[in-house]
């Protein structure tokens, strides 16, 4: 994330390290978003668990409220913080789905 001189946040997302997974890679993971699979539920939408093609586990966080207004934006600076966060109370963000219509969050 970018501060311009004027003090202003600058959201240009650069991804780094951070794999962008396809929706459909995460819809196989997840069984198609089955309810089975759901770990918890917030304000901010679901955690499914996972397992990827390669046997790796993981949790797909499954965005709402992406389509308000400044949305798109505040995702892509949710995701460029989350991914240079480190705490040990914090998961890594491995990776990210964005398509017209869903925002997808994944960790291990």
């Amino acid at each position: 994330v970018f501060v311009d001189v004027a003090g202003e946040l600058d959201c240009r997302i650069s991804f780094g390290q951070l794999k962008r997974f396809t929706y459909r890679e995460l819809q196989i993971a997840t069984d198609n978003f089955n309810e089975e699979n759901v770990l918890g539920q917030g304000g901010f939408g679901k955690v499914y668990k996972g397992v990827l093609a390669d046997n790796t586990k993981v949790a797909v966080k499954r965005l709402t409220d992406y389509e308000s207004p400044g949305g798109d934006a505040a995702f892509q600076c949710e995701v460029e913080m989350i991914s240079v966060a480190v705490h040990r109370n914090l998961l890594r963000l491995i990776g990210f789905c964005t398509t017209p219509t869903e925002r997808l969050l994944v960790y291990p």
